[in-house]
């Protein structure tokens, strides 16, 4: 169906999403996602102190490195099958089967290709341990069922039981990680907390009767079909996680290990707002994909997608533009000091990528993962040629410069390609506009104060916060009121979609 299709007529069988779910989700999700992010701060505050910037460097580095070759056990596949539960749910024992079975053999096949790396110590035994060991999530990434549980949209349960699960990690670092030596422990430490919030998840989808563990067999029975429908996913996987990795591992050989920890440590922060974006993309996703022949419905969709992405992600943004150096002082010490001004320019990525979110993103379940492959492979192809040219004469400013370009690129040709095809379109300026203003004005405004006010920051922040707060209310009071009731008519539906 051709993209004019897409946009003249929906049809009349669509079945339209369930609001009050989406916000049970969303809510639920958000609660979770905003405690999660209370943990990994803690966890990252205490790792960062003990373990100095030269260690933090090492095991960043491997951690880039094991991410690279992530997209090869799980290249799309679980999306694709998230996709398709959505809208077939009957067909969840036989995809699942297929989508673990793919997933396993990839996991063996590229964990034997990581430990056969290791062994020649490209950058020291130390790195080489790390990267063993690290290696093993391939296989935690190959079994999580996660996919499915979005797909039937039961997702409140398993977010709490990862929540519990990361929570767990605290006690176990203050008793295992003293010092720079404890590097390996440390790396270890994350494996079977991982491991358990894989196997809740395996034990819910019994508990919601969605399958039947002991009826399933491995089997490759219509491999073919979803790799294929697959590639442009993984490929587009391949991207992302060249623009997240590249600047950390061409550091890594081109720089010490405090330059790649200092580098890694504020690109670390700038991913903490991806709990939110998580949130949100997992409570939406379902609707997106079964809108994707009511072209009314997926515009008003990604009119009040974008819109929530732009006033949650534009403000963070400026905030951490103007105040992030202090931000990153109070979290990690002195040591971290060089990571606060890389992190106040990364933050103009998070501005970026919430937009990305909603621009770019919903072309997954509306299947038209085509489109953002090449969207996504052409800011890669910037990113690793930005990152490539200059780290090795600039050092970390030039992974900071390629992460920001790249970002920015992803926006404008998404706006571009979607306006074009008038895929789903609404306009965008209308939706994106009051919250850019806002933000620049605020961040100006907290820039233009004397440096003798930097140690009043925290009162800079609440200020921005709040102005920023007042603004939302002016622009979207009647968004607010809507998404109220919306969530009050949640609380009458407790049991639905957990």
């Amino acid at each position: 169906m051709s993209a004019t299709a897409h946009t003249s007529h929906g049809a009349p069988g669509a079945v339209r999403p369930s609001r009050w779910r989406i916000a049970l989700n969303s809510l639920t999700l958000a609660g979770t996602g905003a405690l999660g992010l209370v943990v990994t701060i803690l966890i990252s505050i205490y790792v960062r102190r003990i373990l100095g910037p030269a260690a933090i460097g090492q095991v960043s580095w491997a951690a880039a490195a094991i991410s690279y070759v992530t997209v090869l056990v799980s290249p799309g596949l679980a999306l694709v099958g998230q996709r398709k539960l959505s809208r077939a749910p009957e067909q969840t024992e036989r995809l699942l089967a297929l989508v673990l079975t793919l997933q396993t053999m990839l996991a063996a096949l590229v964990y034997g290709l990581v430990v056969a790396v290791a062994a020649f110590g490209p950058r020291g035994p130390i790195i080489s341990l790390l990267l063993a060991i690290q290696g093993l999530t391939l296989f935690l990434t190959a079994w999580n069922t996660g996919w499915a549980l979005q797909a039937h949209e039961y997702m409140a349960v398993p977010s709490l039981a990862a929540l519990a699960f990361n929570a767990l990690q605290i006690p176990a670092l203050l008793l295992l990680v003293h010092s720079p030596a404890d590097l390996v422990p440390y790396a270890a430490l994350i494996l079977p907390f991982t491991l358990a919030a894989v196997g809740f998840n395996a034990w819910y989808l019994t508990r919601k009767s969605v399958v039947n563990w002991r009826r399933m067999r491995p089997t490759l029975a219509g491999a073919r079909g979803i790799v294929r429908e697959a590639w442009p996913l993984a490929l587009t996987q391949a991207s992302a996680l060249v623009m997240l990795n590249s600047g950390t591992l061409i550091l890594g050989f081109t720089n010490s290990d405090e330059a790649v920890g200092q580098f890694a440590s504020a690109f670390r922060l700038i991913l903490v707002p991806g709990v939110i974006t998580a949130a949100l993309w997992n409570a939406y996703f379902p609707a997106f994909a079964r809108s994707h022949d009511c072209p009314a419905e997926a515009s008003a969709l990604s009119r009040e997608y974008v819109g929530l992405l732009a006033w949650i992600g534009l403000p963070i943004a400026a905030l951490g533009w103007a105040l992030g150096r202090h931000i990153v002082q109070l979290l990690y010490g002195p040591a971290f000091a060089p990571s606060g001004r890389y992190f106040e320019w990364l933050c103009l990525t998070v501005g970026l990528t919430f937009l990305n979110y909603g621009i770019v993103a919903t072309l997954v379940p509306w299947g038209r993962s085509g489109l953002q492959l090449k969207i996504t492979a052409s800011a890669a192809a910037l990113n690793l040629i930005v990152n490539a040219s200059l780290v090795p004469f600039y050092g970390p400013w030039s992974a900071v410069a390629a992460t920001v370009a790249a970002e920015f690129l992803i926006v404008v040709l998404g706006l571009t390609i979607r306006q074009r095809l008038r895929l789903f379109w609404h306009p965008i300026l209308p939706v994106v506009g009051p919250p850019l203003v806002c933000s620049a004005m605020v961040a100006a405004g907290l820039t233009a104060l004397p440096a003798s006010f930097d140690r009043l920051w925290w009162a800079e922040l609440l200020a921005g916060a709040a102005v920023l707060g007042a603004c939302l209310i002016v622009f979207e009071g009647r968004t607010l009121v809507r998404v109220w009731k919306m969530m009050r008519g949640t609380a009458r539906c407790p049991h639905a979609g957990v």
